[in-house]
């Protein structure tokens, strides 16, 4: 169904789906066979080397299924109370799909019955925490410059 499509997940990320599959092994369900096709196929990188269209835990993504309107969403671990609407937990079929996803890439969202699946689309990454870390440590180093505290030629 998925024709070994390729994921890029942040170390992180990748030990937080291999623990959700050992809590979830028996069971047969569709987050199951999302979780098992993405730990088969995922490309692993550091965090600091996530690119900055990719969909990671705590990203913001907007993102549409087949022809509907655009929806908007933070990837969350867990369900978040209130923020209704607003996160899709990985413990989601969309949310575990959207995971590891860059920018206009599409994942084949598993039916029940024999019909078409459905297509969910990344259409922007809107923030994501390892893109702002590295932003906010690059801006630090360049309004920070370096001063001397003590000269140890000052004590002979």
């Amino acid at each position: 169904m998925w024709k070994n499509q390729t994921c890029t997940l942040t170390s992180k990320d990748i030990t937080i789906l291999q623990t959700m599959y050992d809590r979830r092994h028996t069971l047969a369900d569709p987050v199951r066979d999302i979780l098992k096709h993405k730990l088969d196929n995922a490309i692993v990188v550091f965090s600091e080397d996530i690119d900055t269209d990719v969909v990671t835990l705590n990203t913001r993504v907007r993102y549409r299924i087949g022809d509907r309107q655009p929806q908007t969403a933070i990837i969350t671990q867990g369900q978040m109370d209130g923020m209704v609407g607003q996160c899709l937990s990985l413990g989601t079929v969309r949310g575990l799909a959207l995971l590891g996803l860059a920018e206009a890439t599409e994942f084949s969202l598993p039916r029940q019955g024999n019909t078409t699946p459905d297509r969910l689309v990344v259409e922007a990454v809107l923030f994501q925490p390892e893109a702002a870390r590295r932003e906010r440590l690059k801006q630090e180093l360049t309004t920070h410059s370096l001063r001397l505290v003590h000269d140890a030629s000052l004590n002979t």
